[in-house]
Protein backbone atom coordinates (compact mmCIF):
# COMPACT_ATOMS: atom_id res chain seq x y z
CA UNK A 1 0.00 0.00 0.00
CA UNK A 2 1.19 3.85 -0.88
CA UNK A 3 1.06 6.51 0.70
CA UNK A 4 -1.71 7.77 -1.12
CA UNK A 5 -3.77 4.33 -0.30
CA UNK A 6 -7.90 4.68 -0.55
CA UNK A 7 -7.98 2.51 2.31
CA UNK A 8 -6.96 6.22 4.08
CA UNK A 9 -8.80 8.43 2.17
CA UNK A 10 -12.12 6.22 3.27
CA UNK A 11 -10.90 6.38 6.78
CA UNK A 12 -10.49 10.02 6.34
CA UNK A 13 -13.92 10.30 4.91
CA UNK A 14 -15.87 8.07 7.82
CA UNK A 15 -13.99 9.93 10.65
CA UNK A 16 -15.58 13.33 8.71
CA UNK A 17 -18.74 11.96 8.63
CA UNK A 18 -18.93 10.79 12.09
CA UNK A 19 -17.53 14.53 12.79
CA UNK A 20 -20.26 16.02 10.74
CA UNK A 21 -22.87 13.48 12.94
CA UNK A 22 -21.48 14.96 16.54
CA UNK A 23 -21.59 18.29 15.54
CA UNK A 24 -25.44 20.50 16.57
CA UNK A 25 -26.84 23.14 14.66
CA UNK A 26 -26.12 25.15 17.28
CA UNK A 27 -22.80 24.76 16.91
CA UNK A 28 -22.50 25.19 13.08
CA UNK A 29 -24.50 28.54 13.78
CA UNK A 30 -21.59 28.99 15.74
CA UNK A 31 -18.88 27.87 13.36
CA UNK A 32 -20.83 30.55 10.77
CA UNK A 33 -20.87 33.42 13.42
CA UNK A 34 -16.87 32.87 13.97
CA UNK A 35 -16.18 32.69 10.33
CA UNK A 36 -18.71 35.65 9.34
CA UNK A 37 -16.31 37.61 12.16
CA UNK A 38 -13.27 36.40 10.75
CA UNK A 39 -12.06 34.44 13.54
CA UNK A 40 -11.18 31.13 11.09
CA UNK A 41 -8.99 30.02 14.41
CA UNK A 42 -11.68 29.99 16.83
CA UNK A 43 -14.22 28.12 14.65
CA UNK A 44 -11.66 25.63 13.73
CA UNK A 45 -10.61 25.10 17.53
CA UNK A 46 -14.63 25.06 18.45
CA UNK A 47 -15.17 21.91 15.60
CA UNK A 48 -11.95 20.41 17.00
CA UNK A 49 -13.19 20.85 20.52
CA UNK A 50 -16.69 19.52 19.27
CA UNK A 51 -15.55 16.62 17.32
CA UNK A 52 -11.95 15.75 18.63
CA UNK A 53 -11.32 16.06 14.99
CA UNK A 54 -7.32 16.93 13.69
CA UNK A 55 -5.99 20.22 12.65
CA UNK A 56 -6.50 19.12 8.92
CA UNK A 57 -9.66 17.95 9.20
CA UNK A 58 -11.25 20.31 11.56
CA UNK A 59 -10.70 23.29 9.20
CA UNK A 60 -11.67 21.21 6.26
CA UNK A 61 -15.36 20.97 7.77
CA UNK A 62 -14.86 25.05 8.56
CA UNK A 63 -14.18 25.67 5.05
CA UNK A 64 -17.38 23.54 3.77
CA UNK A 65 -19.24 25.50 6.44
CA UNK A 66 -17.77 28.66 4.87
CA UNK A 67 -17.73 27.69 1.23
CA UNK A 68 -21.57 26.50 1.52
CA UNK A 69 -20.82 22.73 0.57
CA UNK A 70 -21.30 21.70 4.13
CA UNK A 71 -24.62 18.86 4.60
CA UNK A 72 -25.43 17.82 8.03
CA UNK A 73 -25.84 14.21 8.18
CA UNK A 74 -29.80 13.39 7.40
CA UNK A 75 -31.70 11.88 11.30
CA UNK A 76 -34.74 10.24 11.42
CA UNK A 77 -35.49 9.85 7.57
CA UNK A 78 -38.05 7.84 6.87
CA UNK A 79 -37.65 5.12 4.86
CA UNK A 80 -40.61 5.00 1.85
CA UNK A 81 -40.77 1.76 0.48
CA UNK A 82 -44.43 0.58 -1.36
CA UNK A 83 -44.09 -2.66 -2.70
CA UNK A 84 -44.18 -2.72 -6.70
CA UNK A 85 -42.27 0.55 -7.02
CA UNK A 86 -38.51 1.23 -8.20
CA UNK A 87 -36.11 4.09 -6.51
CA UNK A 88 -37.20 6.63 -9.47
CA UNK A 89 -41.27 6.27 -8.44
CA UNK A 90 -40.33 6.73 -4.56
CA UNK A 91 -38.21 9.46 -5.69
CA UNK A 92 -40.36 11.39 -7.17
CA UNK A 93 -43.45 10.91 -4.23
CA UNK A 94 -40.80 12.87 -2.20
CA UNK A 95 -39.97 15.41 -4.44
CA UNK A 96 -43.64 15.43 -5.22
CA UNK A 97 -44.18 15.88 -1.55
CA UNK A 98 -41.49 18.98 -1.05
CA UNK A 99 -39.09 16.87 0.42
CA UNK A 100 -35.86 17.09 -1.52
CA UNK A 101 -33.11 16.53 1.29
CA UNK A 102 -35.34 13.17 2.14
CA UNK A 103 -35.48 12.37 -2.00
CA UNK A 104 -31.70 12.68 -2.10
CA UNK A 105 -30.91 10.67 1.55
CA UNK A 106 -33.18 7.81 -0.45
CA UNK A 107 -30.59 8.25 -3.41
CA UNK A 108 -27.33 8.02 -1.41
CA UNK A 109 -28.97 5.59 1.15
CA UNK A 110 -29.74 3.23 -1.64
CA UNK A 111 -27.16 3.64 -4.32
CA UNK A 112 -24.29 4.61 -2.58
CA UNK A 113 -23.74 8.17 -4.65
CA UNK A 114 -22.38 11.00 -3.19
CA UNK A 115 -25.07 13.71 -2.31
CA UNK A 116 -23.97 15.47 -4.76
CA UNK A 117 -24.65 12.77 -7.31
CA UNK A 118 -27.71 12.11 -5.84
CA UNK A 119 -28.99 15.58 -5.51
CA UNK A 120 -28.45 15.87 -9.90
CA UNK A 121 -30.52 12.36 -9.82
CA UNK A 122 -33.45 13.96 -8.16
CA UNK A 123 -33.36 17.40 -9.76
CA UNK A 124 -32.83 15.23 -13.19
CA UNK A 125 -36.31 13.43 -12.34
CA UNK A 126 -39.47 14.76 -13.83
CA UNK A 127 -42.74 14.69 -11.50
CA UNK A 128 -44.53 12.58 -13.85
CA UNK A 129 -43.27 9.22 -14.42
Amino acid sequence: MGLFSRGSREADNVALATARATLTSDDVDQVRFLITSRLFVHATKLVRDRTGLDLKKSRQIVEEIRYGTYVPPVRDTPVVRVPGTNLAERTRALKAAGELHQATALVVSETGMTEAEAGLFVGALNAEA
